[in-house]
């Protein structure tokens, strides 16, 4: 048994679990395994799952993806996770303060103390071989980012006194400490949970010179505060002016305490890291939540949490600034200030009066950013004038004053990049056609003309229309991590990619290169219609080369290099750890509702099944809300995937129950509503699913319809309890980390816009706490102790 007590093992797939089960799906126990049974069921400890169970989770499911490619075009970083936790890293000292978990030990985010990447490889497909980067035992890394001539990785290491920055040497994977400064990662490890390097770390960023920017532990900070022995004051709320409606949290700030605690723990210093030096700090503490450096490691563009906190909502609603600073430290521009969020909106997509999307110029020139001017009372027409959005250039020295407009529309931008020579810049607008239907184009500006000239690359897109989406632009990054579009090397064309979905649920990939000024197709790839075969990355300006990853329902996915006009060539040799699930019988089908909506879902059969067996069965279910059966077919398009390879996911372990003679129901479960009132319909769009795939699955003939048991997690864990409180079908119920009574979440949830105050007979009845009294079946709830999620307390289990 391996040092690892696996959290997620002891807290699934517990003995327990299959013991519920099996006696109450299978309907007979002989006495003495009834004893063996409720001994079990009143042991307060961890039990292990079966043998067979464990080795399974135990093994090694790492496979090689080429994805993360070094600037010299030639080194892979192929990062190796750390699939489950250990109980003594998840006991770790952890404080929780403004929706915040970090681990106040080791300055560090929690998760990247608990869960990530505990080895890393390099692989050349010049050479055609891999080599590890040489790590001390027992650790955990992120945060990677490639030196700007790609021969250095620059790294995280989160060691048992806290978090240093590491350098490793890409041609013989030795590394080492580059300062044995520690590493303040509680915020902006928060931003991105960074566990294969992608988004890029805004925590650590290299410098022209090769030095490295970062944010440190202050060196003067003294220690931590202790709480006050007798307490200074009673707890006290104030309502607001105004109506601030929010969601329901469960680690916020309390206390004046718990300010001075959150304080602490997010002021870090902003320093550069000197091989061999000591770190050089730069300007003063602060709360500082990310970091990114210019081109020519001039400059520092920081955002940073500032006061009044909140006893409301978490730190992601706190004020905040963003700022350009200068080698120094030195504040030199303040892009824009956030205020306090404390009132949630409910209106999607609404305006935001301040500079957006704040990202370097590829080309080193200065900063762009999106602004949507305010829409402003025509006097003459006494109605508001449309607003235009902005694509903005600020060059040095950043007066906002002197912002200069480069593109002005009256649609919006979706989003926006350049080219990495800044000669083009490529939009995707949206806006409304004469019908009011949401319409998108793809749009190329020269900004080497004054103005910039538009080229409409394609037009009227059907955001919605999967079956015929052009793609999107093909965007690449930096070394640090800045944004910038793919063009051609003689200057004249740009590449969209797109997912090629099919009506027969079979997707094929596909790249386009498309003419700016003719706005001339041409394809350069399309997947094969016989496997999934996905582009990863090009290798060269003009796409003749690229990294594509191929896999059939048989075939585990493998790397392989695709040169135009030539066969492709295998680069990874990935095995398959699981081939006894894998290779179990899988059946994709379709049923029928009582409403006529036609229902997509799989049925898994146990590993050693043999025709013409009914067996027990499992439903594992998780409800989505659509407003339209286009939307729930679009959906459809988007998840189901025919030609993929059918992984068994630890993270979703439903398919466990295939080794204990299960059969394993998948069924998709669409609630229908128009506008805000999807669940309008909650329950009966639920039971008649269930109805219908239950029928359904008893004509294939596979399943045993009086031997079900039914589970969830989070909202499926919601929907389980629905289920069990409401129909029938099922003999035994697992519910994991589940929200089961709505007027605890009374400012919306999951999909639901409504308050409770508007909703409320909606709120009661889709409760499944207020039909308890009628629950007879069998049900298993889990639930972690600190979930963090702001609709799943665990109290919703406790009172349950």
């Amino acid at each position: 048994m391996s040092n690892l007590k696996l959290i997620k093992i002891s807290k699934i797939f517990l003995f327990l679990l299959l013991i519920t089960f099996f006696y109450n799906t299978q309907g007979w126990c002989l006495d003495n395994q009834k004893e063996a049974a409720d001994e079990l069921l009143y042991r307060e400890t961890y039990l292990q799952p079966p043998e067979e169970v464990k080795e399974l989770l135990l093994r090694d499911r790492h496979y090689d993806v080429l994805s993360n490619l070094s600037p010299d075009k030639d080194h892979f970083l192929i990062p190796i996770q750390e699939e489950f936790s250990s109980l003594k890293r998840m006991a770790q000292r952890t404080l929780r303060l403004a929706m915040l978990e970090f681990c106040p030990d080791v300055n560090r985010e929690w998760r990247l103390s608990t869960y990530g990447v505990k080895g890393l490889k390099i692989y050349s497909y010049r050479q055609g071989k891999a080599w590890e980067v040489q790590l001390p035992a027992n650790i955990l890394v992120s945060d990677f980012v490639w030196s700007p001539a790609g021969n250095k990785l620059a790294f995280l290491a989160h060691l048992g006194k806290g978090s240093e920055v590491w350098v490793a040497d890409v041609s013989t994977g030795e590394a080492k400490a580059v300062s044995k400064a520690l590493v303040m990662v509680t915020i902006s490890g928060a931003r991105g949970y960074r566990r294969s390097g992608s988004p890029p770390s805004q925590t650590l960023q290299w410098r022209s010179d090769g030095s490295l920017v970062t944010l440190l532990v202050p060196s003067n900070r003294g220690s931590e505060p202790q709480p006050p022995t007798i307490p200074s004051s009673p707890l006290i709320r104030r309502t607001r002016e105004k109506p601030t409606p929010t969601r329901t949290f469960p680690f916020l700030i309390r206390t004046p305490y718990d300010k001075e605690l959150f304080r602490f723990y997010t002021t870090s210093q902003l320093a550069i890291l000197y091989p061999g030096q000591e770190p050089h700090y730069i300007g003063e503490p602060g709360m500082f939540e990310s970091i990114a450096v210019s081109p020519d490691g001039k400059y520092i563009l920081a955002e940073r949490l500032t006061e009044p906190f909140s006893y409301l909502v978490s730190y992601r609603s706190f004020p905040r600034s963003l700022e350009v600073l200068n080698e120094t430290g030195k504040v030199i521009a303040t892009i824009r200030q956030i205020p306090l969020q404390e009132a949630m909106s409910r209106e999607r997509g609404s305006d935001r009066n301040w500079p957006r999307e704040v990202k370097w110029r590829p080309d080193g020139k200065g900063l762009i950013f999106l602004w949507r001017e305010k829409a402003k009372e025509d006097k003459k027409e006494k109605a508001p004038s449309k607003p235009k959005d902005r694509l903005m250039f600020l060059p040095p020295p950043f007066d906002l004053d002197k912002a200069i407009t480069l593109v002005a529309t009256e649609k919006r931008f979706v989003s926006v990049d350049l080219t990495r020579d800044g000669s083009f810049a490529l939009a995707t607008l949206s806006g409304r056609d004469d019908d009011g239907q949401n319409r998108q184009e793809i749009v190329a500006y020269d900004l080497r003309c004054k103005p910039p000239r538009a080229y409409v690359l394609v037009k009227d897109i059907d955001p919605e229309d999967l079956l015929h989406h052009p793609g999107n632009v093909m965007v690449q990054r930096t070394a640090n991590g800045i944004p910038y579009v793919l063009l051609s090397s003689d200057k004249k064309k740009v590449f969209l990619q797109g997912r090629g979905y099919q009506e027969n649920l079979k997707p094929r990939p596909f790249i386009d290169q498309v003419e700016i000024k003719t706005q001339e197709k041409t394809r350069l790839f399309e997947g094969s219609p016989d496997y999934y075969e996905q582009p990863l990355l090009p290798l060269d300006e003009n796409l003749n080369k690229l990294i594509i990853q191929q896999e059939s329902p048989t075939d585990f996915p493998d790397c392989y290099l695709w040169e135009k006009g030539k066969v492709t060539k295998q680069l990874t040799s990935n095995k398959d750890p699981y081939p006894e699930i894998t290779a179990a019988k899988r059946e994709h089908f379709t049923f029928v509702r009582r409403d006529g909506l036609e229902i997509h879902a799989w049925v898994l059969l146990p590993i050693d099944y043999q025709a013409g067996q009914k067996v027990p069965a499992v439903f594992w279910t998780y409800p989505r809300e659509y407003q339209s059966v286009k939307d729930y077919n679009s959906s459809v398009l988007r998840s189901y995937n025919l030609n993929a390879f059918r992984h068994f996911s630890t993270r979703n372990a439903s398919q466990i129950w295939l080794t204990q003679g299960y059969a394993v129901v998948i069924p998709d479960i669409p609630i229908l509503g128009r506008g805000n009132q999807y669940n309008n319909n909650y329950i009966a769009h639920l039971v008649d699913s269930m109805y219908a795939a239950i029928r359904k699955v008893d004509q294939l003939g596979y399943v045993d319809v009086d031997r079900l048991g039914h589970g969830g997690h989070s909202y499926g864990a919601f929907a389980t309890a629905n289920i069990l409180a409401h129909t029938p079908f099922f003999k035994a119920g697992i519910a994991g980390d589940g929200a089961y009574n709505r007027t605890l979440t009374p400012m919306t949830f999951q999909n639901e816009r409504r308050f409770i105050w508007e909703a409320q007979d909606v709120y009661i009845e889709m409760s499944p706490f207020f039909e308890a009294d009628h629950l007879e079946t069998p049900l298993l709830m889990y639930h972690g102790a600190k979930d963090n999620n702001s609709g799943t307390f665990l109290i919703q289990s406790e009172r349950m």
